[in-house]
């Protein structure tokens, strides 16, 4: 599946902004484009990160309740 013209484009202008951030580093292309299609597809809601669909919520220790310090602090 091919991206369209439009998606490219804006790819390829989030992958300018990361490469502009880290000082335009020399052979870094192809990190800063996968890093812009995912950053792309977060935003597009187009969530195809297989690796994450798992951990998509994060686990809640039971209760609710808080806990007190287990430090004790001298008086």
């Amino acid at each position: 599946m091919t991206l369209s013209e439009k998606s490219q484009r804006e790819i390829r202008k989030i992958a300018y902004a990361i490469w502009m951030q880290e000082g335009q580093p020399e052979g870094r292309d192809k990190e800063h484009w996968e890093a812009a299609k995912e950053i792309w597809a977060f935003r597009s809601h187009n969530h195809a990160l297989p690796d994450e669909e798992d951990d998509s919520k994060p686990a809640r220790s039971g209760g609710g309740e808080r806990r007190q310090p287990t430090h004790s602090r001298p008086m």
